[in-house]
């Protein structure tokens, strides 16, 4: 049984959360098992989410850090350990978790961190990506789910969508393991877009997971 982390932040209704958890209890996710929610926030409403299911929440403060005098480093070095050490965890799975992660962290999880992206990324490091309409659009790296659904909608992309792929020290740039195209409607607003967006999201994320569960990401 893998042991799963799920990082999220203050931001969204923690409805990501919601879906892995909803596809462990139905099967869907098989070999895995959600032991640990963090979040650097703790008004974040994941938590509760995960509270009721009572499933063990920490909140790890950035701001308590730098308080205390410690760098960002520091942080992740932190949040790395207690990950491995004190839950034995196995996979980490970023889902809406709002900072970026640096090499102090990704050491610990090294092709076991992988992270929902409100954007289409390309395979390997390319600017670009392809629709299935055949239109070339640039990737959205770099953007947070606002942002990134509005700066879709701004350059006139006949399409957008979500990505999950492994996070590595370049942003937004990790191996891909799944995607998902999600039409622009000429009406659509960055909050009725990004409704559509969920409803895919809350596929793909706890498809990859149990990829991931099962071994079946090795050559990734």
């Amino acid at each position: 049984m893998k042991r799963i982390a799920v990082l999220l932040s203050n931001r969204g209704t923690g409805s990501n959360l919601a879906a892995i958890l909803s596809a462990i209890e139905k099967g869907k996710i098989k070999n895995g098992k959600v032991v640990i929610v963090v979040s650097d926030k703790d008004d974040a409403y994941g938590l509760v989410r995960a509270k009721r299911k009572n499933i063990p929440t920490l909140v790890l403060s950035l701001r308590e850090f730098a308080r205390n005098g410690k760098s960002r480093q520091e942080y992740d070095e932190a949040l790395g350990k207690i990950l491995k050490e004190k839950y034995r965890v196995d996979l980490v799975v970023l889902a809406g978790w709002m900072l970026i992660l640096s090499n102090n962290f990704i050491k610990y999880f090294s092709a076991r961190t992988i992270n929902l992206h409100p954007g289409l990324l390309p395979d390997g490091n390319s600017d670009y990506i392809k629709l299935s309409d055949g239109t070339k659009i640039r990737a959205i790296r770099g953007l947070h789910t606002n942002d990134a659904v509005q700066f879709a909608i701004d350059q006139g992309y006949p399409a957008t969508g979500s990505t999950v792929h492994f996070i590595t020290e370049n942003v937004d740039d990790g191996p891909v393991i799944i995607r998902s195209e999600v039409k622009i409607h000429d009406n659509d607003t960055a909050e009725s877009l990004y409704e559509r967006m969920k409803k895919e999201e809350h596929k793909i994320l706890p498809f990859a997971i149990d990829l991931f569960c099962n071994g079946k990401l090795k050559n990734i």
